[in-house]
């Protein structure tokens, strides 16, 4: 990728230009690229995955505050930068692929598969 100084002609610049080009900011240095269509293959096992995100965000909603405290202690506990959420789905996903059901609610940190 180019970084870009002053793109099309002002000081910044974000978006997609004609199709061809997508101009943007990572870590405040601009940059260009060609425009990519993304594949979607949906391959059996994507869309197992793409289900177990869209469980895991709607159970995250129903879960009680006791549990989401539990979430963020495990958060802070893990050293990374994640919130609660993020451990959260993560986990319950690596649940759907090891036991191809969801886990049960409450779903706790200490929950094995």
């Amino acid at each position: 990728m180019a970084k870009v100084y002053a793109p099309l002609m002002s000081i910044d610049a974000s978006g997609t230009y004609a199709n061809q080009l997508v101009y943007a900011k990572w870590k405040g240095i601009r940059y260009v690229r060609n425009h990519v269509i993304p594949m979607n293959p949906r391959t059996a096992e994507q869309m197992v995955i793409r289900n177990a995100f869209s469980a895991a965000v709607s159970q995250w909603h129903l879960e009680d505050q006791t549990t989401r405290s539990a979430w963020e202690a495990a958060a802070l506990a893990s050293g990374k930068p994640m919130s609660a959420f993020n451990l959260y789905v993560g986990r319950f996903v690596s649940w759907v692929k090891e036991n191809s059901t969801n886990p049960p609610s409450p779903f706790l940190p200490t929950s094995t598969p």
